[in-house]
């Protein structure tokens, strides 16, 4: 398997689990969402939403199956059929390893 044209600095591996997501939106008001994990890298994750999220938006995400919980922010949103899936980088330093 090539990695060309791939520029993701870490592998991702599949992961399903659910998460919850808060942030604040453009009016300062706390907003919050379920979703599911799609996959999942040392530096980020992919998710699934029923509503977009704006690019460079900030969140707090916590997925309690992965031992997840942190801050990250929103690098890409797509729309997929009636959902989104959107692309989180993780920040603060929080990275995630997968358990051995």
């Amino acid at each position: 398997m090539s990695n060309e044209g791939d520029l993701r600095r870490h592998a991702r591996s599949a992961k399903a689990a659910p998460l919850q997501l808060i942030w604040k939106d453009r009016q300062g008001i706390d907003r919050f969402i379920n979703g599911s994990i799609i996959d999942i890298s040392e530096s980020g994750v992919r998710v699934e939403l029923r509503e977009p999220l704006e690019k460079q938006t900030y969140v707090t995400m916590q997925a309690a199956g992965l031992g997840l919980h942190g801050s990250a922010s929103v690098k890409s949103c797509a729309r997929k059929g009636m959902k989104y899936v959107v692309g989180l980088e993780f920040s603060g330093g929080l990275k995630w390893k997968p358990k051995s």
